[in-house]
């Protein structure tokens, strides 16, 4: 499971979280854009429920507490987590990684992009 909302007002220069669930892990990520970049740091939660009580004593800022979340599919095999788009480091299929180079999937063809 993914989620992730925009905030109103950044807090800190944090204007987007996103939160994943996968397995045993909980993952919040911390954006400093809108846009679908990588993002800038992160927090590790045993379960969801912490991740979202974090969420809202940091981040959450008006009186009645409603968040709206946006839901996003899973990542595809290899891919980032903290990206929505299908993005991953440029030969991590081959078991050869170069870290810092990345890929994103366009029309069925993985492409070379630059963030």
């Amino acid at each position: 499971m993914r989620k992730y909302i925009a905030l109103d007002i950044p807090i800190n220069n944090v204007k987007k979280v996103m939160i994943v669930q996968f397995r045993d892990e909980v993952t919040m990520f911390l954006y400093d854009t809108l846009d679908d970049k990588p993002s800038i740091g992160d927090y590790s939660f045993e379960t969801l429920q912490e991740a979202e009580d974090f969420f809202i004593r940091t981040f959450l800022k008006e009186t009645n507490n409603e968040v709206s979340w946006v839901y996003v599919s899973n990542p595809m095999k290899n891919c980032q987590e903290d990206l929505i788009e299908p993005v991953r480091v440029k030969g991590i299929d081959t078991s050869s990684p170069q870290w810092g180079t990345y890929e994103k999937v366009v029309a069925g063809q993985w492409i070379d992009i630059k963030f």
